[in-house]
């Protein structure tokens, strides 16, 4: 219990300080716009950013799969406490977890990545 109340406190001064220091920092200005200008346009000798392609193999059983095993692994870990009994249900539902996390980052991902990729 003490380390649960400890851990607790110092979670909370680490949100607590972040968020101190990210209020503390002034927002950058905005780049001057010349009239006739597009704003987001890339100014002369700019680049355009290059559109990100999906790797090669990536699909959404693997990224389940390894989710999964991840998920799975953890929560057998934080079941441990309980004895065997713990890490067998904990496991179960952690791999469900990772399985669903795993989905959902390939599916936000192929969703972003451009068609002709």
């Amino acid at each position: 219990m003490n380390r649960t109340v400890l851990g607790s406190i110092v979670a909370g001064l680490l949100i607590a300080g972040s968020g101190g220091v990210a209020a503390a920092e002034p927002a950058p200005a905005p780049a001057p716009v010349a009239p006739g200008q597009i704003p987001d346009a890339p100014g002369p000798g700019a680049a355009a950013p290059i559109a990100a392609c999906m790797a090669p193999g990536d699909t959404i059983e693997l990224r389940a799969g390894l989710g999964a095993l991840l998920g799975t692994g953890s929560g057998a870990v934080a079941g441990l406490p309980i004895f065997f009994v713990g890490a067998i249900p904990l496991g179960i539902v952690g791999g469900v977890i990772g399985a669903m996390v795993g989905s959902t980052t390939y599916a936000q991902d192929a969703w972003r990545a451009p068609q002709g990729c």
